[in-house]
């Protein structure tokens, strides 16, 4: 199997594309028809059917464009086991039909506890049972602040997957931390880029870029160029695009080597730009799957007028 990011970059020139979209499920936010059909029936087993049914609302009315899916871990623990199972049969779904994974964890710990997280969210295999891991993602992202101690465990887990560590995370109080100045006289954010560009030297594919990137908010535009110098083989996991305001400059600017570097992630912007109380009726699949992927386009065709 190719290393992350060559599949990431395949992906993104078979679809012409650098769009991620977010699987982050707000039943809030479903249609109408979804939401009464849990109030006539409030059981996790119906909770997790209308879980995976939105996402597989998602996912086939962006297919043709998304480069890769990101679901984001604490919308699906929020609701429990339903919401884990819910879930894995995305999941899988994705799985089958040859899509990639980036699953949104934020995951790590010391060297040990780490192992158990690579496992768990990369591994091809249960640990025990030998059988096949349903929810193996093709990426996870992840804490980089205990260092090396805690990549090592996840490349000797699956030296394929993608690592996304946190760098300059799109977040309004990022800053607190992220911006501080180090004695060497740059910031953590910069500092991080640069061990995330060393722990990759090792895992370059052809297309110029590493297994391990990082994570790198479009809310700021002016960390892009700069963390780009710092790693120019990390893949960079862009969000706040949509609801957060961030700026598709920021992912011109990121894109690096043949504009391939620099990957957008819409949640909210691309999941929901329907009225979810004119969705009543059971064509709300039809007409959602309509508009979730006119959102997804809009934002494909802008961001490549900004490439091109």
């Amino acid at each position: 199997m190719a290393v992350f990011s060559d599949r990431l970059i395949d992906k993104a020139l078979t679809n012409n594309s650098r769009v991620i979209v977010g699987l982050d499920p707000t039943i809030e936010r479903f249609p109408a028809y979804l939401k009464a059909q849990l109030k006539k029936e409030p059981t996790d087993e119906k909770l997790e059917d209308l879980l995976f049914e939105f996402n597989r609302a998602v996912i086939e009315a962006t297919e043709k464009i998304a480069v890769a899916y990101k679901p984001q871990a604490a919308f699906y623990e929020q609701y429990g086991l339903a919401g884990i199972k819910a879930l894995q049969r995305t999941i899988t779904f994705m799985r089958v039909k040859g899509l990639l994974t980036i699953i949104d964890a934020k995951r790590n710990d010391i060297a040990h506890t780490a192992g158990a997280y690579a496992k768990a969210w990369i591994g091809a295999s249960h640990p025990i049972f030998n059988t096949p891991n349903l929810w193996q993602s093709d990426a996870i992202t992840i804490n980089g602040y205990l260092g090396r101690d805690g990549i090592d465990p996840f490349l000797a887990t699956n030296p394929n997957a993608g690592l996304f560590v946190l760098a300059k995370t799109s977040n309004p109080s990022s800053g607190e931390l992220q911006d501080l100045a180090l004695a060497t006289g740059e910031t953590v954010a910069e500092k991080m880029a640069a061990l995330a560009q060393q722990w990759g030297e090792a895992s370059i594919g052809k297309h110029g870029f590493s297994t391990i990137g990082i994570v790198v908010g479009a809310t700021y535009p002016e960390f892009s160029t700069k963390l780009r110098n710092i790693a120019p083989n990390a893949p960079f996991l862009m969000p706040g695009i949509g609801a957060q305001g961030g700026s598709l400059d920021a992912i011109a600017a990121a894109a690096g080597k043949d504009g391939l570097g620099a990957y957008a992630s819409s949640s909210r912007g691309v999941m929901y730009p329907f009225k979810a109380d004119e969705l009543v009726g059971s064509d709300w699949y039809v007409l959602a799957k309509e508009q979730i992927g006119e959102a997804a386009e809009e934002l494909r065709e802008a961001i490549q007028k900004k490439l091109n």
